[in-house]
């Protein structure tokens, strides 16, 4: 990603408005943000707030209260705003550096995140975390080389630390050394067995190179945490890709008793049924698929074509054309809409 010099210039301007402030006693900050959207001021943790602002002006921890609640609904300009008056009172707060970083990766404003976290770095040079968060975030913008740099001072501070060589194998895949990035990986689950992103990441890597050890990581993965519903759509892509189809359903069916409107697993477990010739099933999983993401053209489509094996021709007539409706140049639902109303019309 390529930051431009406006972007540059946005983030350098907050930085020294925010320095600026700190030479203040108080902030001069009113109880509300002016440009508040209406649904987010309705929010009874805002007013509660607003009220104990009021009461006591000089408390960082109640603007970094109301910055949290705005973040969680959306409201990423208040929640600067506030953080602004937090850090205003206490620059010196780590944890309100990492949380105005979360709400500048969120907007989405990476550079403004970077030189939040280069301030953070700047005032605690030995602290592994925020040292790890911005070379996180040199990996979003491309500046590898930094990351690298950044990752190297960490591993200084401590040696041992699982997560920095994890963001290590991140950095070296990302540059194309996969066997060094392998590495890191392998590393970081020695240091620490339950690092799920590592082992999911080495699943994958062993996947593309179709190494049956990849189930071995894929396993290790969903042992760290048997909820982590990635962890079991990554096995069960996998199991899936090697024609272990039944087992394949199986984990998807785990998926969906964690979450039963998860359409991926719905989708991907209709095509599991094709392919063992289960029409009715997959067609029942399509259909849920659409109740779940009625936007899916894709899965319109592939409701379509299992109606049609199963002889809901008319049904599976419309299924085309609302593929059709979704997506016009989509050719084989094109194709399928002929076929089917041939057939109806010879009835």
């Amino acid at each position: 990603m390529k930051v431009s010099i406006k972007t540059y210039l946005l983030g350098s301007l907050f930085l020294l408005i925010l320095a600026s402030s700190l030479h203040s006693c108080k902030p001069d900050a009113p109880n509300k943000s002016v440009s508040e959207p209406e649904v987010v001021a309705q929010i009874p943790q805002i007013a509660k707030l607003d009220q104990q602002i009021k009461d006591n002006p000089n408390d960082p921890s109640l603007y970094f209260n109301r910055a949290q609640v705005y973040f969680k609904n959306q409201g990423y300009d208040e929640a600067i705003q506030n953080m602004a008056y937090a850090m205003q009172l206490d620059s010196t707060n780590i944890e309100y550096h990492h949380f105005l970083t979360d709400v500048y990766l969120k907007y989405p404003k990476s550079f403004q995140a970077l030189l939040t976290m280069q301030r953070v770095v700047e005032l605690y040079p030995q602290d592994v975390p925020s040292l790890q968060k911005l070379s996180h975030l040199h990996i979003i913008l491309q500046q590898y080389q930094e990351a690298m740099n950044t990752l190297d001072r960490a591993l200084k501070v401590d040696p041992q630390n699982a997560s920095t060589y994890f963001l290590r194998g991140l950095t070296l895949q990302e540059t194309g050394k996969e066997e060094e990035a392998i590495k890191a990986y392998r590393f970081s689950t020695e240091l620490d067995a339950d690092m799920i992103d590592a082992w999911i990441i080495l699943g994958q890597l062993y996947q593309k190179r179709e190494d049956p050890i990849a189930v071995q990581f894929f396993d290790n993965a969903v042992r760290v945490d048997t909820t982590n519903i990635f962890a079991l759509h990554t096995k069960a892509n996998y199991l899936q890709q090697i024609g272990s189809t039944q087992k394949a359903i199986d984990t998807y069916r785990k998926i969906i008793l964690l979450d039963p409107g998860y359409s991926d697993a719905h989708f991907n477990t209709g095509l599991a049924y094709l392919e063992l010739d289960s029409t009715r099933l997959a067609y029942k999983s399509f259909d849920l698929v659409v109740k779940t993401e009625p936007a899916n053209s894709q899965a319109y489509y592939y409701r379509g074509l299992t109606g049609e094996l199963i002889g809901k021709l008319a049904e599976a007539k419309q299924d085309f054309e609302q593929t059709l409706n979704m997506d016009p140049n989509f050719k084989p639902a094109r194709e399928s809409l002929n076929r089917v109303s041939d057939i109806l019309k010879k009835e």
